[in-house]
């Protein structure tokens, strides 16, 4: 039989990933829901086998899984609306500090490029009323984003608890996938996805409490208000890895802006938050969540943006636990192993070598035989 040529390879490699782009992006709806159930899911499962220790029948200790999720989520919500809240009271003092910065506003566009206030005013007016023209659109947008919002998470709920109710049932459906001889790899290797995804979960969340505490520490510090509001929520984002604290930055800088005579405030917040990004990225994560998911960041960086234009801020946050799952499936099957040291950290470059012979090497190497091999026929051709 004769084998099949590269370029059909290459085509049938590029009409899947094709396909499979294209179902991603497709059935969002469906499959961000389950694949965000599976994963909380993965974490859930050592909690739900503890309440079924306890003589607790399967059903409820699924349940109560999954209440303890929704007690969390309320929990933080609670503390964001309460928050909020506060800063409402805040909104007419803050309200005039905005409207003189806007005037300063005015002042420097009339002072640098010479538009005069009434044109400012006048452009002003007229994108508000083309944006109050398309609000009808806006809105229908909204509704239509909640809706799916509430549809999806309803779903989320759905599987989640299946899930965790019919695990058993999920895994001997896997183990029928392979022969009998592969159900110990197969066994090994759920485990490791499992623990993989618990690992860079709890390291996740671990992060994101040190952060929030260092956010804070540094905002009161300064003297910003709601400075543990502003901390939590910038920490909280750190979910969406290597970008959510920068979003986060955003709005305090902006309240120091607004609320502060000084721009050394805003700058400080900004400063801080740089820092503390610096530490986050380069001593916090790696050495509490970077031991445990073992990808470098170029890989992850790939992964957010791809994560992202399939399904936006959730693809971003699901990308790496995915990631991780994709590795641990690689590293289990012989086929994949080019592609799983791929997306592994490199090794330290003395171990390559001892591994791999170095290009400079083979080249010299094969040099320095054509010259061997060109004396050689020189030498002949000298004989009489």
């Amino acid at each position: 039989m004769q084998s099949i040529p590269a370029y059909i390879k290459y085509f049938f490699i590029l009409a899947s990933i094709i396909l499979t782009s294209y179902v991603l992006i497709v059935g969002q709806a469906l499959i961000s829901p389950l694949l965000a159930a599976l994963i909380v899911a993965l974490l859930l499962h050592p909690l739900s086998n503890k309440f079924e220790r306890l003589k607790m029948n399967r059903g409820f200790s699924s349940v109560f899984s999954i209440l303890v999720v929704l007690l969390a989520l309320s929990g933080l919500s609670y503390f964001f609306s309460f928050q909020v809240g506060q800063i409402s009271n805040d909104l007419h003092s803050i309200g005039g500090r905005f409207q003189e910065l806007i005037d300063r506003g005015y002042g420097w566009m009339e002072a640098t490029f010479g538009v005069e206030q009434q044109e400012q005013t006048r452009y002003l007016k007229d994108s508000l009323n083309s944006f109050l023209k398309d609000s009808t659109a806006a809105v229908t947008t909204t509704v239509s984003a909640t809706a799916d919002f509430f549809t999806g998470f309803f779903l989320f709920l759905i599987a989640l608890f299946f899930l965790l109710y019919y695990r058993r049932f999920f895994v001997g459906f896997l183990y029928k996938c392979f022969k009998r001889d592969d159900h110990q790899k197969v066994g090994t290797t759920l485990a490791k996805v499992e623990m993989v995804v618990r690992n860079y979960i709890v390291g996740l969340f671990t992060v994101i409490f040190i952060v929030a505490i260092l956010n804070s520490v540094g905002l009161m510090l300064l003297g910003i208000q709601h400075a543990i509001f502003f901390g939590v929520l910038a920490a909280v984002l750190t979910i969406i890895p290597y970008i959510g604290i920068l979003i986060g930055s955003l709005l305090p800088i902006l309240f120091a802006l607004v609320t502060k005579d000084s721009l050394w405030y805003p700058l400080g917040v900004a400063l801080l938050f740089w820092s503390v990004q610096f530490l986050e990225g380069n001593f916090i994560t790696p050495n509490i969540v970077g031991g445990k998911v073992s990808i470098n960041p170029f890989a992850a960086i790939i992964a957010l943006f791809i994560g992202g234009m399939f399904w936006g801020a959730l693809g971003m946050i699901l990308s790496i636990p995915v990631l991780a799952i994709i590795k641990v499936i690689c590293d289990a099957s012989p086929s994949l192993l080019p592609l799983a040291f791929l997306l592994d950290n490199p090794p330290e470059e003395d171990i390559l070598e001892k591994k791999w012979v170095p290009l400079e090497s083979i080249l010299s190497k094969r040099r320095r035989k054509k010259a061997e091999k060109k004396k050689e026929q020189n030498q002949l051709e000298d004989l009489p």
